[in-house]
């Protein structure tokens, strides 16, 4: 399927999750599912970043701008890294899962901060 086809099938359910769930299942659905994975394809296929402009749009006609705003302040986040839930690991492997919970955080927070440029953009000033 092409790239815009992808995305514009995605907002349609958006809509109908919106309609059937409310506004909070379908920004999780269309922008913390979708439009954030989307965004990290968009970093290595061309193709997809030619896309982004009208998604963006796209998702700007779903979603009022204070319901993207609110949304993207708590979008992938996650609870603390819990040490004590591997008690019977080697320490090695703990800290090897610590590290790994860093850098999934870190990519997470600069996808959502690309998500909050790209959906909020001078708006938000």
């Amino acid at each position: 399927m092409e790239p815009q086809g992808i995305w514009f099938e995605q907002c349609e359910a958006a809509r109908g999750i919106e309609d059937e769930f409310g506004t909070q299942k379908a920004l999780e659905y269309l922008v913390g599912e979708k439009f954030l994975n989307f965004l990290e394809a968009a970093e290595t296929h061309t193709e997809l970043q030619e896309e982004l402009p009208a998604f963006v749009a796209e998702v700007k006609d779903i979603f009022e701008h204070w319901q993207l705003a609110a949304y993207l302040e708590v979008a992938r986040r996650t609870d603390r890294f819990d040490a004590g839930i591997y008690d019977d690991e080697d320490p090695e492997f703990v800290e090897e899962e610590r590290r790994a919970d860093i850098r999934r955080c870190a990519g997470d927070l600069l996808v959502v901060e690309r998500a909050r440029e790209w959906l909020l953009g001078d708006e938000e000033a």
